[in-house]
C-alpha cells in the first residue's frame, strides 16, 4: 500500500510538468465595515483584458478571503453583501508582483419605514450547489440549546428520539466538529452533540457532494460543525451565560479569549452547560400465540441529569509570511446520572392485568476526551503551491453503569417470585492516530490539481461486565460478560483535479482507501477479521448560465463502515422485555449518488437527487416470539433506493420581514430477502417542510419563529407518523452590539414527540416517546476587546473522518 500510495503521489506530480504554467497572481484580503465588523461577500473578479474570464470568490466567516491564479493585468472587482451597499473598483497589479492584499470596507444600506430603522443582517440560511449553511450565531431560537436540538431544526436533517441523524431519510451521516471526525457511535456522538451549546458554534455546514479530499464515510453528506474563533489583533474575547426551565432546570456559560499579535496567535476557550431533563416511553404491544395473545404495556419515565465541560486550546506561530505551525488541543469531561422508573402490566388484553413487573433502574456515567493536533502550513510561491502535514493523536474513555431492580407482582398487587436483580458496567476506551499531507499545485491559471495521503490507526477496547445478585452477593454471569477488542487501519490516497472554463467548472477525483480490521470477541472466541481495497471516485461540473443562474451535477461512491458500538455483541437492557444487542459480522455499506442543482442569485436552490445503497446497514427491531421480547439490533439489508427533491427559497415579505422556506420531499424504498421471516419490501413518500421568519424592530432589535413539519414515514423497520413544531426567539443588543440579551421558547405547543409503529409485517406495538422539548430560555452575550480584523487560518486534522464513527 505504501509503494502504491507514493507512486500515485509521484504520478499526480508528474502532471505539472504537462501544463504550461502562466504568469499570475494571488489576491486576498479581507471584507468588513468601517466599525471593524466582518462581513461574508460575495466578490466577482473580472479581467479587463479578457471580460469573458472572471471568477468568484466568497468570504470565509471571518470575511477573509483568497483568490489563486488570476491573471495579471487590470481587473475589476464587484464586491456585493446583503443589507450593505455594493462596492465596484478597477486594479492594475504593479509590475513583478504576483501577490496582492485587497480589503474592502462597506457601509450599511440602511431603509426606513416610518419611525423603525432596518439594517441587513447575515442570513440564516446560506445555499450552495454543493452545500447548505446554516448560520447559528444569528439564531435567536436556538438560545441555550445544545448541538443536537440545533441540528434538527435545520433544513432536510431529522434527528430521533434517540439522537441518531438522518438526511433526506438517510442515516449514513459523517458529523464533523471544526473539520475533526468525532470518532463516535450513534448515542456517544448524541452524547457529545448534547454536551456542545450553540454559544460556542459558529455555522453547521451540510455538505452534499463531498469531494475527494474528504474521507469517503457518510453516504448521506458530512455534516461539519464550526465552532467559534476570534482571530482579531489584540486581546478579544466572549462572556456567555444562559439559563432555561421546562419541566427542569438548564444552565450553560462559556468564556474565550485570544490575544494575537504579528507573529503568534494564542486562543482557548471553556464552556459549561448543567441540563437536567425528562422522557417518557409508553409502548403497547401485543405477541400473538396459538391459543392466546399476550398484551405488554411497557411503561418508563426517565430523568437525565448531565454536567458537561468543554475546552479548547491552541497556538500559532506565523514562522513567516509563507509558513505557520499549530498545536492545538481540545477536548471534554462529562459526568451524568438517571433516574428510571417504569413498568409492565401482562395480561390477556390492555385493561385486564394478570401479572405486572416494576423498575427502578438508576445509572451513573462519564466521558472523558482529549485531543491534541500538530498541524504545518507553507505557501510554497506566490502561484497558490501550496502543502499542510497533520500529525493527530485522541483518547475517549467511557464508563456507563446501570442498576437494574425488577419486582414482580400478581393480579392481586402480591410479590409472587424473588426479585430479579442484576447490574453491569460498560467501560471503554478508544485510541485515534492519525496522520495526513494535502499538496495543491496549480498546473495554470485556470487548473489547479489537490493530493494527500492519510492514514489512520483505531482501537477500541470494551470491557462488558453483568453481575447477578444472589442473596446479598453479586456474581459474574460470564453468559452476558464479554471483552470486545477492535482494530482499524486505513491507508488512503487522493487526487482531485479542477478546471475552469470560461462559464464552466469541472472538478474530477478519485479516492482510494485500504482497511484493514480486526474485531475480537474474547469470551465468545470470535474472530472477524477483514481486509479490502476500495475505490471512491467522484465528479462535478458547474454551468454558469447568466450573472444570476448557475446549474450543477455530481456523481460520488461513498462508504459507510460499521460503527465500533454496533460491532460490539453486548447486550444492552432497556427493561427485561427490551435489549439491544449489536453484531460482529456487519460489512460496510456503498452508495452511488447523484444529483442536479440549479441555484438562482444564491438563494433560491433546487435539487433533485439518486442514490442507491448496497448491503445497507440499518437499525431493526425484531421479535423474539420464544421469550416474548422485542430486541434491537443492526443488519445488513439487501438495497435502498432513494430519490430527494429540495427547494429552499429566501424572500423578503417586507423590509422588516423576511422568511425562509425549505421543502424536503423524499421517496425511499428497502427492499431485503430476509427480515422477520420473509420477504421486507417498503416504500414510501414523506415530505419535510422548515419555515423561519426573521422581524428586525429596530438596528439592536430582532424576533425570530421558525417551524416544521414532517409527514409520516418509514425508518427501517419503523412507521413513524407526523410531528410537528414551533420555536419562538427575541433579541436586543447594547452598547454597540457588545452586550446582546435572547429570549426563547423552544417547542411552544410542545408537540414534538415520536409516535412509531411496525413497518414489518407479524409485529404489532404502538411506541410514544415524550422528551422535554418545551422550554423557555434566557441567554446573556458580552464581547470584550479588541476589534482589529486579521482572517484566522482554518485547518481540518487527521482525525476528522474517524472520530465519526465512535458510536
Amino acid at each position: 500500500m505504501k509503494i502504491f500510495s507514493l507512486n500515485f503521489l509521484f504520478s499526480l506530480l508528474f502532471l505539472n510538468v504537462v501544463f504550461a504554467q502562466t504568469t499570475k497572481i494571488r489576491i486576498s484580503g479581507s471584507v468588513i465595515t468601517k466599525n471593524g465588523i466582518r462581513v461574508s461577500a460575495n466578490l466577482k473578479f473580472t479581467s479587463q483584458a479578457d471580460t469573458t474570464f472572471f471568477k468568484f470568490v466568497t468570504t470565509n466567516q471571518d470575511g477573509h478571503y483568497v483568490l489563486e491564479n488570476f491573471p495579471t493585468g487590470k481587473f475589476k472587482v464587484v464586491v456585493k453583501a446583503v443589507g450593505y451597499k455594493t462596492v465596484e473598483e478597477i486594479f492594475e497589479p504593479i509590475a513583478g508582483k504576483t501577490q496582492m492584499d485587497l480589503s474592502f470596507n462597506l457601509n450599511q444600506e440602511v431603509n426606513e419605514l416610518e419611525s423603525v430603522v432596518i439594517a441587513g443582517r447575515k442570513a440564516l440560511i446560506e445555499r450552495h450547489n454543493d452545500k447548505t449553511v446554516m448560520n447559528v450565531e444569528n439564531s435567536i431560537v436556538s438560545t441555550g440549546n445544545t448541538a443536537l436540538e440545533i441540528l434538527s431544526k435545520m433544513p432536510g436533517v431529522s434527528v430521533n428520539q434517540d439522537g441518531v441523524i438522518s438526511i433526506k431519510g438517510k442515516s449514513g451521516v459523517n458529523v464533523l466538529i471544526d473539520g475533526k471526525s468525532t470518532y463516535l457511535s450513534a448515542e456517544q456522538l448524541a452524547t457529545r452533540l448534547r454536551s456542545l451549546n450553540d454559544n460556542e458554534i459558529k455555522t453547521i455546514e451540510f455538505i452534499t457532494s463531498p469531494s475527494s479530499k474528504y474521507d469517503a464515510e457518510g453516504n448521506a453528506g458530512i455534516i461539519n460543525f464550526k465552532l467559534k474563533k476570534n482571530a482579531n489583533y489584540g486581546t478579544n474575547g466572549n462572556i456567555d451565560l444562559g439559563f432555561g426551565y421546562g419541566k427542569n432546570s438548564k444552565s450553560d456559560a462559556g468564556i474565550s479569549i485570544n490575544h494575537r499579535n504579528k507573529n503568534l496567535n494564542i486562543f482557548g476557550s471553556f464552556a459549561n452547560n448543567n441540563n437536567k431533563a425528562s422522557e417518557n416511553l409508553d409502548i403497547l404491544r401485543i405477541v400473538k400465540g396459538s391459543d392466546q395473545d399476550t398484551y405488554f404495556h411497557q411503561y418508563n419515565t426517565q430523568i437525565r441529569s448531565t454536567h458537561n465541560n468543554n475546552y479548547k486550546a491552541g497556538i500559532d506561530y506565523f514562522i513567516n509570511d509563507n509558513n505557520t505551525l499549530g498545536f492545538l488541543t481540545t477536548g471534554y469531561f462529562n459526568n451524568g446520572h438517571d433516574s428510571s422508573n417504569g413498568g409492565t402490566a401482562i395480561g390477556q388484553n390492555f385493561t385486564d392485568t394478570d401479572s405486572s413487573i416494576i423498575a427502578d433502574n438508576p445509572a451513573k456515567n462519564k466521558y472523558r476526551n482529549q485531543a491534541y493536533n500538530l498541524n504545518y502550513k507553507s505557501v510554497i510561491d506566490t502561484l497558490g503551491q501550496e502543502l499542510s502535514i497533520d500529525l493527530d493523536y485522541a483518547k475517549y474513555h467511557s464508563e456507563e453503569n446501570t442498576l437494574y431492580q425488577n419486582f414482580f407482582f400478581d393480579q392481586n398487587g402480591a410479590n409472587y417470585k424473588s426479585p430479579a436483580i442484576f447490574r453491569n458496567a460498560t467501560p471503554s476506551f478508544i485510541k485515534i492516530r492519525a496522520a495526513k499531507i494535502d499538496y495543491t499545485i496549480p498546473l495554470s491559471a485556470r487548473t489547479k490539481l489537490d493530493m494527500g495521503l492519510k492514514s489512520s490507526w483505531v482501537s477500541t477496547d470494551n470491557d462488558f461486565q453483568f453481575e447477578n445478585q444472589i442473596g446479598t452477593d453479586w456474581k459474574n454471569d460470564v453468559s452476558r460478560s464479554n471483552h470486545f477488542i477492535y482494530d482499524e487501519n486505513i491507508n488512503a490516497a487522493y487526487g482531485s483535479l479542477k478546471h475552469e472554463f470560461k462559464s464552466t467548472s469541472i472538478e474530477i477525483g478519485l479516492r482510494m482507501e485500504q482497511t484493514n480490521s480486526k474485531g475480537n470477541s474474547i469470551n465468545d472466541n470470535k474472530i472477524v477479521e477483514r481486509s479490502y481495497f476500495d475505490f471512491f471516485p467522484n465528479f462535478s461540473v458547474n454551468q454558469t448560465l447568466n450573472p444570476n443562474s448557475e446549474i450543477g451535477f455530481s456523481y460520488n461512491r461513498r462508504i459507510d463502515r460499521p460503527d465500533y458500538k454496533s460491532l460490539n455483541p453486548f447486550v444492552y437492557f432497556v427493561d427485561l422485555y427490551t435489549f439491544s444487542q449489536g453484531n460482529p459480522f456487519l460489512n460496510p455499506q456503498y452508495t452511488n449518488t447523484l444529483q442536479l442543482s440549479y441555484n438562482y442569485k444564491k438563494a433560491l436552490n433546487i435539487s433533485l437527487g439518486y442514490s442507491i445503497t448496497n448491503n445497507l446497514i440499518l437499525d431493526v427491531l425484531l421479535p423474539e416470539n420464544e421469550k416474548k421480547t422485542l430486541y434491537q439490533t443492526v443488519k445488513n439489508l439487501d438495497k435502498q433506493y432513494a430519490y430527494d427533491l429540495t427547494v429552499g427559497y429566501p424572500t423578503t415579505v417586507t423590509k422588516f420581514w423576511s422568511m425562509d422556506n425549505t421543502l424536503t420531499s423524499t421517496y425511499n424504498q428497502i427492499k431485503t430477502e430476509n427480515l422477520g421471516n420473509g420477504v421486507y419490501n417498503r416504500k414510501k413518500v414523506n415530505f419535510m417542510f422548515n419555515s423561519s421568519h426573521t422581524f428586525t424592530l429596530s438596528p439592536t432589535t430582532a424576533a425570530e419563529l421558525s417551524g416544521e413539519y414532517a409527514s409520516s414515514q418509514i425508518y427501517g423497520t419503523y412507521a413513524i407518523k407526523p410531528y410537528y413544531g414551533i420555536d419562538l426567539g427575541l433579541k436586543k443588543s447594547f452598547f454597540d452590539k457588545k452586550f446582546n440579551v435572547k429570549l426563547a421558547a423552544n417547542d411552544v405547543l410542545n408537540s414534538r414527540k415520536a409516535r412509531i409503529s411496525s413497518a414489518l409485517s407479524g409485529l404489532d406495538y404502538n411506541l410514544t416517546q415524550k422528551q422535554e422539548t418545551r422550554v423557555y430560555r434566557l441567554s446573556l452575550n458580552y464581547i470584550f476587546g479588541s476589534s482589529s480584523i486579521k482572517g484566522t487560518r482554518e485547518r481540518k486534522t487527521s482525525v476528522t473522518d474517524e472520530e465519526g464513527r465512535i458510536k
